[in-house]
């Protein structure tokens, strides 16, 4: 099953646009997941759903090779269109709540937020990857 599930994502994925990646989350019974840089999509035909991941709104997280007293937090801005409807604006932290959204039926958690900051090194807006996964809601 569990290949089965790789190979789905794989063909998902390859198919995709730059800006626009479109999942059904009817063909497999488990998590799904999606890596987005600010400004891309991905589109949940069966539910009407899209998803867009625009920033990154803070990055506090303790930098590699720092001693911090606290770890620290990412928090992400997503815009989630619901057809028909207008778009709903949500913050998603990687260590303060909330770290997931549900919304018609879907449940979208934001896993982790790439890359890791390290001392001395900036990160570029446009280089940040959410990592999101997708669930049927009541999954949880």
């Amino acid at each position: 099953m569990r290949y089965t599930l790789v190979a789905v994502l794989a063909f998902v994925l390859a198919g995709c646009d730059e800006h626009n990646e479109v999942v059904n989350p009817g063909t497999v019974s488990r998590p799904l997941g999606a890596d987005l840089y600010p400004g891309q999509s991905i589109r949940i035909p069966q539910l009407g759903l899209t998803a867009t991941f625009d920033s990154v709104t803070s990055d506090s997280r303790c930098p590699l090779g720092a001693a911090c007293f606290w770890q620290g937090d990412g928090a992400t801005r997503f815009s989630i269109i619901r057809d028909p409807g207008p778009a709903v604006t949500c913050t998603l932290h990687t260590t303060l709540t909330p770290r997931f959204i549900e919304v018609g039926g879907l449940l979208l958690e934001l896993k982790e937020l790439q890359p890791y900051p390290k001392i001395g090194n900036f990160i570029n807006p446009r280089a940040y990857v959410a990592v999101l996964e997708m669930n049927r809601a009541g999954t949880r």
